[in-house]
């Protein structure tokens, strides 16, 4: 079933305030709603002072028809203590709607964090059906958008609302009533200018709104390629080393181009779209400066009011006309917090996909004696579920046991270790695990965060946490062949972009001799080593560590002397 235009409305303000209801019914709520009585308050003394100004004006410029000087710096004079009180307001208002912003921000931006690192969501999206793009920009930059926007149009609208309410009242009184016969009959329209405001701004309004409606979609793509092509920037970061040697500068710079030349494209058709709601906006803004004047100058004329009353009514009709207006002057912002509100939506819904993506194997932890792993009837699956990885698998392990797996490139080892930590859906089976066991996962390319190499080592616990440790970490760096490490422990660098493959695997073995895990899986983690290496390391972890489990892929034949079992994947 299709929805009506007001339906798709409807529907996206209400997606609008599924945004925002996390934060405003949170724990923060009362101080983020007193915040916001304080903003509101601001906004309105600032209303306040527009209506104060508008009076003043008339004041001030019927002392200049009358030439009363005495009156004219009197008013001066007044209108220096109005200006300095009116900047407070402002400036106070700010202030407290940054705070507002920051705190919401910051609030929404933890919220995310949470649940997408939740369940490991930012590991099981890729397993959802519907893919989104860029995920760290929707948690980083659309969510700031979201707040900094919805908070100013919905400050704005208010403050409109307001203003209009005040500012009517005055230009009704002001504009008295227009008289005029048509066809033998006269007619006589109190408030007259309230209704030329009125309907100037909707015929603005309406006209906006028609020629503004693609810049939405626009907006909304233009945020995707932005992305992608930052994306692509850092995948050559990334990857620049293997770049350079391949020699694919050319290539690279290819494909950036013409991820470009879209961006390009899609900016120059919202240029142009919004080219044409700039020359609507220019000419309304201008057309509505002089057009109160001109409506009022016959009653001036005719002296039935004055210099400052004429001055009143442009004011007052500003006001109102810039009240009604304020869809045509926040229609950008609009199309940009729509297309906002899009993407959040789209995070927000795969990240729910994937805490709903439930195993179809059974895992669970026992209180038993020395047995810490049991397979039973497990059998692996690809996404697809047609495909057959392994079937019906029954494996027991137990404390101190090392079993070795292998079998063909691509096979699935991985994929085994995966539904071991429970990160693979694709499965059936039983999976028992003995109750709080510490497992530890080393994969061929070892995981260095961005932090000091003293804190890389205990990831995921802290160098704090075990500060006991230091001591034995030095010996175990001289053990492993990384003296040269010993004096930068505590340098913050990207590691692993300055250690080789074959350091970074053996700062991996160091780090498993540190925490001591229960359970060790390795895989292909001595691949960029020597033999001779491998088997210190091996040597190392199972003197070290002789009642843990160790579940090792890899290829090398030299493995099997330092393990117990060996299981076989089958070949296709």
């Amino acid at each position: 079933m299709q929805l009506n235009n007001s339906q798709i409305r409807l529907a996206w303000l209400r997606n609008a305030w599924r945004l925002a209801r996390p934060y405003w019914t949170s724990e923060e709520k009362w101080i983020a709603l007193a915040l916001l009585v304080i903003v509101i308050s601001f906004n309105l003394l600032n209303v306040y002072m527009s209506v104060q100004f508008n009076k003043f004006y008339n004041n001030l410029y019927d002392a200049l028809q009358h030439f009363n000087a005495n009156a004219f710096y009197q008013l001066i004079l007044k209108f220096a203590i109005m200006a300095f009180t009116a900047i407070g307001f402002s400036v106070c208002g700010y202030y407290f709607r940054k705070i507002i912003e920051i705190r919401w921000r910051k609030w929404l931006t933890n919220y995310y964090l949470q649940q997408w690192l939740a369940q490991s969501a930012y590991y099981q999206m890729q397993f959802i059906e519907q893919d989104i793009d860029n995920p760290d920009q929707r948690i980083s930059q659309d969510v700031n958008s979201f707040v900094v926007t919805s908070l100013s149009l919905s400050l704005g609208l208010l403050s409109n609302i307001v203003s209009l309410c005040s500012f009517v009242t005055i230009l009704w009184g002001l504009s008295g009533a227009l008289k005029f016969t048509w066809f033998n009959h006269h007619f006589s329209i109190a408030g007259y200018m309230v209704w030329v405001a009125l309907i100037y701004a909707v015929i603005g309004t309406y006209i906006t709104f028609k020629i503004g409606q693609p810049l939405i979609k626009l907006n909304f793509k233009q945020e995707n390629l932005e992305a992608d092509f930052r994306f692509g920037l850092m995948r050559v970061r990334e990857y620049s080393e293997n770049i350079a040697f391949y020699r694919g500068e050319a290539q690279e710079q290819q494909q950036l181009t013409n991820k470009f030349n879209v961006l390009i494209s899609n900016f120059l058709a919202t240029v142009y779209q919004q080219i044409k709601i700039d020359i609507v906006n220019v000419a309304y803004s201008q057309i509505a400066n002089i057009f109160p004047v001109l409506v009022s100058a016959p009653r001036y004329f005719a002296k039935v009011i004055q210099l400052g009353d004429v001055m009143q009514i442009a004011g007052a009709f500003g006001h109102v006309q810039g009240s009604l207006s304020y869809f045509i002057d926040a229609y950008s912002s609009l199309a940009g917090l729509r297309a906002v509100i899009w993407r959040l939506q789209e995070f927000d819904h795969v990240v729910e996909q994937s805490h709903q993506l439930v195993n179809l194997y059974d895992i669970h932890q026992v209180t038993t004696d020395e047995t810490y792993l049991v397979l039973r009837h497990l059998s692996v699956y690809l996404p697809s579920q047609q495909q057959i990885l392994l079937r019906n698998v029954n494996l027991k392990l137990t404390s101190g046991e090392r079993l070795l797996i292998q079998g063909p490139s691509g096979c699935g080892k991985t994929t085994l270790l995966r539904t071991l930590a429970g990160l693979w859906p694709y499965a059936e089976g039983e999976i028992i695990h003995k109750s709080n066991l510490r497992e530890l996962f080393i994969g061929q390319r070892p995981y260095l965060p961005a932090v000091s190499l003293r804190d890389a080592l205990y990831y995921p616990e802290t160098a704090n946490k075990l500060a006991n440790l230091n001591i034995k970490l030095e010996q175990l760096l001289q053990q492993c062949g990384l003296m040269h490490l010993i004096h930068q422990l505590d340098n913050i660098v990207e590691w692993n972009k300055i250690l080789s493959l074959g350091e970074q695997q053996r700062l991996a073995f160091i780090r498993i001799l540190l925490q001591k895990p229960d359970i060790i899986y390795l895989d292909e983690a001595t691949s960029a080593l020597d033999e001779a290496m491998e088997a210190l390391l091996y040597q190392l972890i199972t003197q070290q560590l002789p009642r843990s489990l160790i579940i090792s892929i890899g290829h090398r034949s030299s493995l099997n002397q330092w393990h117990t079992q060996q299981f076989y994947f089958p070949r296709d």
